[in-house]
């Protein structure tokens, strides 16, 4: 039979500790907080949250002007020009064609006509968006 395990005192410790299989030396309960899973969901949380942030603080610097002057006076739709960081590959196209109705391109920007003001404050706060337009 194991014998029963005691505090630094020698005192008998009541519960699970009796098993035996727990070493008198050493055993300390870990917190929470200092699991390795709960520090990594935490850590991709805080990841998630910084990314979505920064979306938000620099969305509205990515919208031209004259855009956010049309959006101000109440306009449904607006035709913009969308000009990215990087050629537009079919991924960005697709979010394009949900937003509006692509109408082409002039240089390395895409003409996306029809497209509501919180759908350009969506697109705005893209990572990969780098200026909204009027397009002519």
């Amino acid at each position: 039979m194991a014998r029963a395990q005691t505090d630094a005192e020698g005192n008998v410790l009541a519960g699970e500790y009796q098993s035996g299989v727990v070493s008198e030396t050493g055993f300390r309960r870990r917190r929470w907080y200092h699991r390795r899973d709960v520090r990594f969901v935490s850590l991709v949380a805080a990841f998630v949250i910084a990314f979505q942030a920064y979306g938000y603080i620099t969305g509205p610097s990515r919208i031209a002007g004259d855009v956010q002057a049309r959006i101000d006076q109440g306009a449904e739709t607006i035709d913009i020009l969308v000009t990215a960081n990087f050629r537009a590959e079919a991924f960005h196209m697709e979010i394009y064609q949900e937003l509006g109705a692509l109408s082409g391109e002039e240089g390395d920007a895409v003409i996306v006509r029809r497209v509501t003001p919180d759908e350009i404050r969506f697109l705005s706060r893209k990572y990969w968006i780098k200026s909204i337009d009027l397009a002519k």
